[in-house]
């Protein structure tokens, strides 16, 4: 997949950095900075950010300055390398955290050989499309369905009882088909995530809350498909 050119922050980052609350742990699930295009057929293990990523991530987390309560990386080294800079802006001195659920392989991933065929097979959009809008599984994976909740529910464990934004760098994969399961399929001519674009989850009175781009809502099951995703 060809990333189109990104040279700022999305502005829903802002929006829902200034709409959720302080008072209870939200969870942050983001994806990696801006980097240069992955090598054909290669996933890009070791690519690296490029000079504007490394710039938008100390933006973003100044824009978390003194919130910032966990940081949980896709052991990637982009993700781990977002991760870094986005503590050290947001003046968090935390230990950063390398999880395999984030990625490498991925909540969604049974089989890493078989998934990895799917990669070379279908690419990043093929596979995104396939987990925001079918309700089959891919070889190797779990039901779409059953990986976001199983992702969104490691998540909220991690934050449980620490008020504040707990964030989770990963992969345009990971937060396309976790967003799509929650909050319906994506809409629009830039339907998958950019960089630095996220999905927030909390816990409210009336159960589990989803927000991205400019959809929230409310009284989610944790532990049921929601309906319609």
């Amino acid at each position: 997949m060809n990333d189109p050119v990104q040279d700022a922050i999305p502005p829903s980052m802002f929006h829902w950095l200034a709409a959720v609350p302080d008072d209870r742990p939200v969870a942050l699930l983001v994806r990696h900075s801006v980097r240069d295009e992955l090598p054909r057929d290669d996933v890009g293990y070791e690519l690296p950010l490029n000079a504007l990523g490394v710039q938008l991530a100390r933006s973003l987390g100044a824009a978390m300055h003194g919130r910032v309560r966990t940081l949980r990386t896709s052991p990637v080294s982009r993700c781990v390398q977002t991760a870094g800079l986005i503590g050290d802006a947001a003046g968090a001195a935390l230990q950063i955290v390398p999880d395999r659920m984030l990625g490498d392989p991925g909540a969604y991933v049974i089989d890493r050989r078989l998934a990895g065929r799917n990669w070379l097979a279908m690419g990043s959009r093929g596979i995104m499309e396939h987990l925001a809008f079918r309700d089959d599984p891919l070889p190797g994976t779990e039901h779409p369905d059953a990986g976001a909740r199983k992702l969104v529910r490691h998540m909220l464990q991690v934050a449980v009882d620490v008020p504040g934004l707990h964030v989770f760098v990963t992969h345009d994969i990971l937060l396309a088909a976790t967003a799509a399961r929650f909050l319906g399929p994506p809409q629009g001519p830039q339907p998958w995530p950019r960089y630095l674009e996220g999905a927030f989850f909390w816990r409210d009175e009336d159960g589990l809350k989803a927000a991205y781009r400019d959809a929230c809502r409310s009284g989610l099951s944790e532990t049921a498909p929601p309906d319609g995703g």
